[in-house]
C-alpha cells in the first residue's frame, strides 16, 4: 500500500516556522495488536536537517516520538534507523484501511532537502507476548512512502557572483544573479523585477524572476572591478526585501566581488569547494544528488572548480561519482576533481586527484582502507599523484559510545609529503589555533590539534576553506542561521583539472569565508605555499595584495604563533611591501585578514629555510 500526504503544506525553508501535515497509512497487510510500527526517514540527513515537533497515530501506544522516549533508539545506531516514531498497535488494522497520522514539523533550512517518510513493521511471533525479545525482525512495507517538501522561502538577498577574472576561452567575466532567501538558498521573486546593472562604464539592465546569469567585458585599467546591481523597492512584494543591500533613495543597491583584469605572474585566481557530501554513498549522512550538487556550485555560486568528497564510497558508488564528475568537468569553464572522505577515529582526511583510477580510490587496486588513519598513511607512502587534506582537526565527536567520542582530533604524526593541505576553517569554525575572539568563529578550543600546532611540529600545511556540509550544497553553511559562503582560492595557469589539482600541490591557496577577496601573499618574490631557501641574514620582505569586499579591519602576518605585523586600512584594496627583518633561522609566515562585514581570509604559508654562509 502507501503511506500519503492528505494535505501537502508548501513548506519553505525556516529556523522555526512549524507545518501541519495530514498522512494517511494504508497497510499492506492485516496487522494484530501488539504489533509494531516504525515511522523512519530515507536518509538520516534529512531526520537531522528536519525537527519533528508533534507526531501521533490513531489507535496506538506511542513508544517513541517527539513527546515520547520510552522505547527510544540508541543515538548511534539510529543513525542507520533514521526513526522519528514507534508505537504499538492497540487494535487490529485492516489491510488498505486507512489509519490517520498527524505530524506538525520545521523543515530542513536548505532547500530540497526534502523529507521521505516510509513504514516499518515488526509482528509478535504467533504465541509469545508482544514485549518478547523474540520476535521478527522489523521490515520495511513495500508501498511507497511519502515525501514533504521543502523550497526556498521568500527573497531576503540577492547576490551577485563574478568569477575572478576573464573566461580563457571566452575573454569574459562569467556572473550569476541570484535572488535567495534569508539562509542562501537559490529563491524567485513573486513577479517579475527589473534590474539595472553598471559595470565600469556600461549601464544595462534585465527583468528576472529567478536566477541569471551574464557574461560582462573584461575589465580594462583598474587593478579590480565589481558589479553593481540596483532594484527599486517598490517593485518588490511586500514579503520581500534585499537586506544584504545598501539603500540609494529609491533603490537596494549590491555590489558582486572582485574581479582580475587578466593574470599575475602568468595565474589566474579561482575559487571552489572541495568538501561537501551528498547521497550518492548509500548509508551515508549526505542529502541532495550529486549532479544537483555540483549543478548548484557552477549555475548559483558560479564556482570555477568543485570536487564532491563523499564517505568511503564503494566500487557502484564510486562509478556513478566518477561519470558524474566527467559529466560536469569542462576545460576552461567549470574544473571538477575526484574525492572522498575517510573518517577515522583518529581523525578525518579527505584524498583528491585528478585520474578517476588511482590507486587512493576506496576499495581500488591498492585497496585502501577506510576507518584506520595508521592504515591508511601505511597504502598512501607508496602512491603518487594523491592529495590528503585533514579537516576539523581540532575538535571531538559531540556523538559518543560509553563515553568515547565516534571520533577524535586529528592525530599529527610525522608529516607526509602528500598531506599537504588543511582545512583551516569549515562548519564547524575556524581551525587555526586554539584561542579566539569571536569574530574569527572558533567554535572549538584547546584541543592541542589546531593548525598551528601541526606548523610548530613540522607539517608544511597550506590552507583550503571548505564547508564539510552534509546537504548537497557546496560552498554553503549557517552560521547561527545565516548564510555563509566558504571556499578555497587558488592560483592557477587555468581553470583546468590538471592545473588546479597541480596548484593544490604547490599550496597556492587561501582559505575564504564570507568573502571572494583575491588574495596575493610573498615573502622574496615566493609564492603563497612555496618554499624558500635563503642565506642567513637576508632581508626578508612580504609582498602583499588583497582585492577585499569591505574595508579591513585587521591584517596580520603570522609566524609560528605569534603576529609579527598587523594593520588595518579604511579601503578594501590593499598593496603593500612589509620588512620582516633579516632570516635568522627556518620559519614560516602566513597572512590572516578580518573585513569589517565579519569576512575573513587566510593566506597559506611560505616555509622559509635559512642556510648557513
Amino acid at each position: 500500500m502507501a503511506l500519503i500526504i492528505g494535505r501537502q503544506q508548501q513548506a519553505h525553508c525556516s529556523s522555526h516556522r512549524q507545518f501541519a501535515y495530514e498522512l494517511t497509512w494504508l497497510p499492506e497487510n492485516n496487522y494484530l495488536p501488539g504489533t509494531e510500527v516504525e515511522i523512519r526517514a530515507g536518509l538520516f540527513r534529512q531526520k537531522y536537517e528536519w525537527t519533528i515537533h508533534r507526531m501521533e497515530m490513531a489507535g496506538v501506544e506511542a513508544l517513541f516520538s517527539p513527546a515520547v522516549s520510552r522505547d527510544a533508539p540508541d543515538p548511534l545506531l539510529n543513525r542507520k534507523q533514521h526513526i522519528v516514531f514507534k508505537a504499538r498497535l492497540l487494535e487490529m488494522t485492516v489491510k488498505a484501511q486507512p489509519v490517520a497520522i498527524g505530524l506538525v514539523a520545521t523543515p530542513s533550512m536548505y532547500a530540497g532537502m526534502d523529507l521521505e517518510l516510509f513504514v516499518w513493521v515488526r509482528e509478535p511471533l504467533p504465541g509469545h507476548a508482544a514485549t518478547d525479545s523474540e520476535r521478527f525482525p522489523v521490515v520495511r512495507e513495500k508501498g511507497e512512502g511519502c515525501r514533504l517538501k521543502v523550497t526556498a522561502g521568500p527573497v531576503e538577498r540577492f547576490s551577485v557572483y563574478s568569477r575572478p577574472a576573464p573566461s580563457a576561452a571566452r575573454g569574459t567575466v562569467r556572473t550569476c544573479l541570484v535572488p535567495e532567501d534569508r539562509y542562501g538558498n537559490p529563491s524567485r521573486f513573486a513577479r517579475p523585477v527589473g534590474v539595472e546593472w553598471s559595470w565600469g562604464d556600461i549601464r544595462s539592465s534585465l527583468t528576472m524572476t529567478d536566477a541569471a546569469t551574464i557574461e560582462l567585458p573584461a575589465p580594462e585599467a583598474a587593478p579590480s572591478e565589481r558589479l553593481t546591481i540596483r532594484i527599486r523597492m517598490d517593485e518588490l512584494s511586500a514579503d520581500e526585501n534585499i537586506a544584504n543591500g545598501s539603500t540609494h533613495g529609491e533603490y537596494l543597491a549590491v555590489k558582486g566581488n572582485p574581479v582580475l583584469p587578466g593574470k599575475r605572474s602568468g595565474l589566474v585566481p579561482a575559487f571552489g569547494d572541495i568538501h561537501w557530501h551528498t547521497e550518492t554513498v548509500v548509508g551515508s549522512d549526505g542529502g541532495r544528488s550529486l549532479s544537483a550538487a555540483l549543478l548548484s556550485a557552477r549555475d548559483e555560486l558560479n564556482m570555477d572548480f568543485a570536487a564532491p568528497s563523499d564517505h568511503s564510497p564503494l566500487e557502484a558508488e564510486w562509478a556513478l561519482t566518477t561519470e558524474t564528475v566527467d559529466a560536469f568537468n569542462e576545460a576552461d569553464r567549470f574544473a571538477v576533481l575526484y574525492g572522498w572522505e575517510n573518517s577515522t577515529n583518529r581523525g578525518h582526511e579527505n584524498y583528491y586527484f585528478a585520474e578517476p583510477r588511482q590507486d587512493a580510490v576506496h576499495g581500488g587496486r591498492a585497496g585502501l582502507p577506510s576507518g584506520n588513519l595508521a592504515d591508511a598513511t601505511k597504502r598512501l607512502d607508496a602512491m603518487r599523484g594523491v592529495l590528503a587534506v585533514p579537516h576539523h582537526t581540532n575538535i571531538t565527536a559531540t556523538m559518543k559510545k560509553d563515553g568515547v567520542p565516534m571520533w577524535h582530533q586529528y592525530n599529527w604524526t610525522e608529516p607526509r609529503e602528500y598531506r599537504r593541505l588543511v582545512e583551516i576553517v569549515q562548519n564547524r569554525g575556524n581551525q587555526e589555533k586554539n584561542d579566539y575572539t569571536d569574530a574569527w568563529r572558533g567554535l572549538s578550543h584547546n584541543r592541542n590539534a589546531s593548525v598551528q600546532d601541526a606548523l610548530r611540529t613540522g607539517h608544511r600545511l597550506g590552507f583550503t576553506g571548505g564547508t564539510d556540509n552534509h546537504v548537497g550544497w557546496p560552498g554553503r553553511v549557517l552560521f547561527h542561521d545565516r548564510k555563509s559562503v566558504i571556499m578555497t582560492g587558488v592560483w592557477t595557469e587555468r581553470v583546468e583539472r590538471g592545473c588546479v589539482f597541480d596548484s593544490l600541490w604547490q599550496r597556492h591557496t587561501w582559505a575564504v569565508c564570507d568573502t571572494r577577496a583575491i588574495v596575493w601573499f610573498a615573502l622574496n618574490d615566493r609564492l603563497m605555499g612555496g618554499e624558500l631557501a635563503v642565506a642567513a641574514g637576508t632581508e626578508l620582505v612580504a609582498q602583499l595584495s588583497i582585492m577585499a569586499e569591505a574595508p579591513l579591519q585587521t591584517v596580520d602576518i603570522v609566524s609560528e604563533g605569534q603576529t609579527v605585523w598587523s594593520s588595518s586600512f579604511s579601503g578594501t584594496t590593499v598593496d603593500v611591501r612589509v620588512p620582516l627583518g633579516k632570516a635568522d633561522r627556518s620559519t614560516h609566515y602566513y597572512m590572516r585578514a578580518l573585513q569589517r562585514d565579519g569576512g575573513f581570509m587566510y593566506a597559506s604559508p611560505i616555509f622559509v629555510a635559512t642556510l648557513e654562509e
